[in-house]
């Protein structure tokens, strides 16, 4: 695992199943792509998407995670790891 970036990063994630579905994900993370590519995953395999397999997975870094006017982070509701929070 790479070490804690200095700002949270927002990425798009595609997940494309066996039998041709494409679903996409927006994921909030400190730690990188792999991190984001693996929440993605996990949040497939749990009520995100269908028990049919990924047969492709994509990530496209969005840039960083925007602030409120306190200088905090908003999540717009991406999928996030609250445990990095």
């Amino acid at each position: 695992m790479r070490d804690k970036l200095s700002w949270p990063v927002r990425y798009a994630v595609t997940i494309r199943s066996s039998l041709g579905q494409t679903r996409k994900l927006d994921v909030l993370t400190w730690l990188g792509p792999e991190k984001a590519l693996a929440m993605a995953a996990h949040a497939d395999g749990h009520g995100f998407g269908t028990p049919d397999g990924i047969y492709d997975i994509e990530v496209e870094e969005l840039g960083p995670a925007k602030s409120d006017d306190r200088g905090l982070v908003v999540s717009e509701g991406h999928l996030c790891d609250r445990m990095e929070f």
